[in-house]
């Protein structure tokens, strides 16, 4: 049998893999744009779907100079777009069981 691990991350291992800012981490954190597992720092567990949401983050702010409520929310807005394109790829295979050749893949 195999185990399957899943590998998180800590605050500061956060900080060092996205060059950000405990204070920039934590205003991450505060505008919901991810949620780590843990009620304090120390204790923070991020997955690696976070750390690469945080690093997104971090891009966006230092090089587009967008502020974290406008981060929180283009971040919120580029999930749902990413979702609607999956469940459009779904329906669309779903649909040329019925009508084959009128659909593209």
């Amino acid at each position: 049998m195999s185990e399957t691990q899943t590998t998180h991350f800590s605050f500061t291992e956060v900080c060092l893999r996205t060059g950000a800012t405990k204070e920039t981490v934590i205003e991450i954190i505060e505008q919901g744009i991810v949620e780590p597992s843990g009620t304090s720092a120390e204790e923070w567990q991020f997955s690696p779907t976070m750390l690469l949401i945080t690093n997104k983050a971090v891009r966006l702010h230092r090089e587009l100079d967008v502020d974290w409520p406008g981060i929180a929310l283009a971040m919120d807005l580029l999930r749902k777009l990413d979702q609607l394109k999956h469940e459009n790829r779904h329906l669309k295979r779903r649909l040329s069981r019925f009508t084959p050749g009128i659909l593209p893949p």
